[in-house]
């Protein structure tokens, strides 16, 4: 019986060592000074009180497109997007606009973004933007003839890899 009751005695001596952290849940310790207490996260631990998971890693990889016209006769347009470089989207431009025009140039190139190029009877123009309405809205702005309308516009964007 005496060792029942030194136990029980033990015990109670212990609760109060128990409540020192001023009964903050798991994961979070007291923060405060005299007469107040508060309840603030331990750095490093979520909520439940296991550690938090590392942030995902993410490398963005640049896409690029661009856009190549045979402005002196037919007017046809070569277009690329999504391509790994620069060089790449100009080639494939030029390429695809030589299919069926004898002279094309260059117009524009862009890299995680957008394009539009917007015609009228005889005039032109091409503008970035970091949407398809952006760069359509700035592209028709500056072509200038109140018959200007978007004759081509796409979108290269950043991927992500983990």
């Amino acid at each position: 019986m005496k060792i029942l009751q030194v136990l029980l005695l033990c015990l109670i001596g212990l609760s109060t060592v128990l409540h020192a952290e001023q009964g903050c849940p798991a994961g979070m310790v007291p923060e405060g000074g005299q007469g107040t207490s508060s309840c603030r996260p331990i750095p490093g631990y979520n909520q439940n009180g296991a550690a938090t998971p590392a942030v995902p890693r993410i490398t963005w990889i640049s896409q690029y497109g661009a856009v190549a016209m045979d402005t002196a006769e037919t007017g046809f347009i070569g277009a690329s997007h999504d391509k790994p470089s620069r060089a790449d989207a100009e080639r494939i431009a030029m390429q695809n606009c030589l299919q069926s025009a004898k002279k094309c140039e260059q117009l524009i190139w862009y890299a995680n973004g957008c394009v539009a190029l917007a015609r009228g009877p005889t005039l032109y123009a091409v503008a970035k933007g970091s949407s398809p309405a952006e760069a359509e809205d700035a592209a028709v702005t500056k072509c200038s003839e109140a018959s200007c309308k978007v004759v081509y516009s796409n979108c290269s964007k950043a991927k992500a890899i983990r």
